[in-house]
């Protein structure tokens, strides 16, 4: 692969990703079948991490370069904390962090965080939301390390005499009361029963130091023992956590965390910065025009397909429609627009304003990242109880977009926000292997084309299309939208064959068809390109559109919103036309087609 260009390889059916299967029973297994074992050794799951990951290693190299001359200072708090982060960390750094937060006055998810990735030596932030604590403990009681030294930690239970010890300058107050829920959780972390198959291989998990069975665990009790350290409170787990911590003897080696680690926390806790920074030296924004060209394209189809009107919409319903396509608006990074570069440096400053990082302290400076990304929600929140307007209605392409850890603008998947009709693309999504510069324009048709149009789709989806380019619910329109026939069959088509996941699939159909018809169909406003394209340009199409959703085995299953990769790629090619011409796919009929078919519009 190394030495043809993706594109002709990709005509040609040589990418190595590519297994012989039939297209049109698993086109995912045809496009994605080798994916797992071409990347096993690689750091990231999928292809949309692989973007996050390129990402990160140019700015862990920009992190490394030496300081600049006239950096602004919000660049010097993204080098302390990657600095801090790439020091060797130690038992009694964290130790000393987990005592500070025990000693606050309130332990909320923020401070949770850091306790635990100092004590169990994460890599990574831990994602606290909703009922998360359930995964955040399955995944800790799953990890391996084969160069964990597990004699690091003691795993047997707290004896008294112990305890006694290791209480000594806490709470006397609070002594016998943690005695004993500390008894009685370990009694039941310790109490085995085999109701369950027994784990084939199941060592230790990494860094572990809570109790331990003596005999091999099985799947139930994992999965239950997970339920169980989640029910605990934050301030318990981290008194708990501490004081098993001090229970080791002996030396403790130190630990450091990666580069590309290092980066992808500096950009979660100070997003802007990062940003900043590599626009400087790698910048992206120069490929704005070709985004927004290909935008307005699919704003033109999807506009066809509204004044067809096959559903009969009253002329209020279809003006509504049109009006919202005409005001949608595509914003490429999070950073703001149309200003000079002292004014963009001025608003990141003042958005970090009381911001300190401390290049030796890294545990510190998570927690002061984290402490500022909640207290940014807490603002817009304030702000928005004001002036009326939602956090994200602020977001105006030339405002700076505020951006939480583990939120969107965060990674590299664009999103679409309601109540700013607008769509945001990171800039770390213009990368390869999903952009290149000068690339032949079908892979970015297949590609961003399809991604544009899915964002694009979510805003006339089941869930979204009844509110205006203001983000307010239009009560006419979702009236005679519910008294519209048609439309009511087709969203009964949509919740028979996809239930709670009908917007996602809806939006993953209707993008591909946008996508497919801009770059193949004639109108009349259609920039000048030869658009015959042949069967092989087709197929090509084809397989880079579904090359986004190649993923690791374990991603495959499913999730919550949009399913498995494999099935979302399946379920978008099952009833296209186009790609049953091109693949040669038999059907049964078109009666039989248009029956398996949901179209809103």
């Amino acid at each position: 692969m190394r030495f043809i260009p993706r594109w002709v390889a990709i005509s040609l059916g040589l990418l190595p990703i590519l297994v012989m299967s039939n297209p049109c029973q698993d086109f995912y297994a045809t496009v994605c079948g080798n994916w797992s074992a071409l990347h096993a050794d690689d750091p990231y799951r999928s292809l949309l991490d692989q973007l996050d990951y390129n990402y990160h290693k140019e700015l862990a190299e920009l992190l490394e370069n030496g300081k600049q001359e006239d950096e602004p200072h919000f660049v010097q708090l993204i080098r302390d904390f990657y600095g801090s982060c790439r020091r060797p960390q130690t038992k009694d750094q964290a130790l000393g962090i987990l005592e500070k937060l025990i000693g606050m006055p309130s332990v909320d998810d923020g401070e949770l965080t850091v306790g635990l990735t100092a004590a169990f030596r994460l890599q990574v932030l831990v994602e606290m939301e909703g009922d998360s604590m359930y995964s955040i403990w399955k995944q800790l009681l799953t990890r391996t390390d084969l160069e964990w030294n597990q004699n690091e930690t003691n795993r047997d239970p707290l004896s008294r005499q112990q305890f006694d010890v290791l209480w000594e300058g806490e709470d006397h107050q609070y002594k016998e009361f943690f005695w004993r829920e500390l008894s009685r959780l370990e009694l039941q972390i310790m109490t085995f029963r085999a109701d369950d198959e027994y784990l084939e291989s199941w060592d230790v998990p990494a860094f572990w130091m809570l109790p331990w069975p003596k005999v091999k665990p099985t799947y139930g009790y994992i999965w239950w023992l997970a339920h169980l350290l989640a029910r605990t409170t934050n301030r318990f787990v981290l008194t708990y956590i501490h004081l098993r911590l001090k229970l080791a003897e002996g030396p403790t080696a130190s630990w450091l965390i990666e580069r590309a680690e290092c980066a992808e926390q500096a950009r979660q806790i100070l997003s802007h910065p990062s940003v900043w920074l590599m626009e400087q030296n790698h910048p992206r924004l120069k490929e704005e025009p070709v985004l927004q060209g290909i935008f307005q394209e699919l704003k033109q189809r999807f506009g066809q397909k509204l004044r067809a009107n096959r559903n009969n919409f009253s002329r209020h319903t279809q003006q509504f429609l049109l009006s919202k396509l005409e005001r949608m608006v595509l914003r490429l990074s999070v950073l703001p627009r149309n200003c000079s570069q002292r004014s963009l440096q001025r608003r990141i400053d003042g958005h970090y304003e009381g911001v300190h990082m401390d290049p030796d302290d890294y545990f510190g400076n998570l927690l002061a990242g984290l402490r500022h990304s909640d207290s940014q929600q807490d603002q817009t929140s304030i702000i928005a109880m004001i002036t009326g307007l939602t956090p994200r209605k602020m977001a105006s392409r030339n405002s700076l977009f505020p951006v939480q850890v583990h939120e969107f603008g965060s990674f590299a998947s664009p999103f679409y926000l309601t109540e700013s009709n607008m769509l945001i693309v990171p800039l770390s999504l213009l990368g390869p292997p999903l952009y290149s510069p000068g690339q032949p324009e079908v892979l970015t048709y297949s590609a961003l084309g399809f991604i544009l149009g899915h964002e694009l789709t979510h805003g006339f989806g089941p869930d979204l299309v009844t509110f205006n380019s203001q983000g307010k619910v239009s009560h006419t329109t979702r009236r005679e939208l519910g008294r519209n026939r048609r439309f009511q069959q087709q969203l009964d088509c949509l919740d028979r064959k996809f239930g709670g996941r009908r917007d996602e699939k809806f939006s993953d159909a209707n993008g591909l068809e946008l996508a497919y018809s801009a770059f193949f169909d004639s109108a009349q406003s259609d920039r000048k390109r030869d658009r015959s394209g042949s069967a092989g340009q087709k197929r090509g199409f084809f397989l880079n559109f579904a090359q986004f959703f190649c993923s690791d085995v374990e991603l495959r299953e499913d999730n919550d919103d949009h399913g498995s990769d494999r099935k979302r790629v399946n379920d978008a090619v099952a009833n296209f036309e186009p790609f049953q011409k091109a693949f040669g796919c038999q059907r049964s009929g078109n009666r039989n087609r248009r029956r398996q078919q949901c179209r809103l519009y």
